[in-house]
């Protein structure tokens, strides 16, 4: 499986988790560092006035574990870096795993790199990009209080469980 079939799995496997929240979800035509578009625009069945609310997504996927940031995602005022590991082709028992989410701030992510020592590195200092295909127990660790468990959990996450 190439790694565009695993983007579109992890993005696919995404919006049904959003959709299972009872959030909308748009997809810009341009990609510019925003992937989705997460909203709630209260049509939940009442009546009641609510503000529209939206969540710009940064969509980092992979077949296993990684975490990647880049600098450029933090002029993005409440943006959120969602990771999916674990993205593969569900029908193949051999390796079949259940996909992981995380959910973090951009600011979120950057105080996990930077707690691993990571915004030290060259290639954080002089391009604005850290990557890892094998992140450290304490980094995954760090990682257990962003992971999204249930459906449930991402009107909190996206800070859109708030009605006005």
């Amino acid at each position: 499986m190439d790694k565009q079939q695993i983007g579109i799995i992890g993005k696919h496997i995404l919006i049904a988790n959003l959709l299972a929240a009872g959030l909308e979800v748009a997809e810009p035509i341009r990609d510019h560092g925003i992937d989705l578009i997460v909203f709630r625009d209260g049509n939940e069945g009442s009546e009641k006035r609510v503000k529209f609310v939206a969540r710009p997504i940064q969509l980092k996927t992979s077949s296993k574990k990684t975490f990647e940031l880049y600098r450029k995602y933090g002029r993005f005022d409440e943006l959120r870096i969602v990771y999916v590991w674990n993205a593969k082709n569900i029908w193949d028992e051999e390796h079949l795993s259940k996909p992981i989410i995380f959910c973090l701030k951009y600011k979120e992510a950057e105080d996990i790199l930077k707690a691993g020592g990571h915004s030290e590195k060259d290639d954080w200092k002089n391009k604005g990009h850290w990557f890892t295909n094998s992140p450290s127990g304490p980094m995954e660790e760090r990682l257990k209080d962003y992971q999204i468990r249930t459906p449930h959990d991402w009107p909190k996450k996206l800070g859109l469980d708030a009605t006005d």
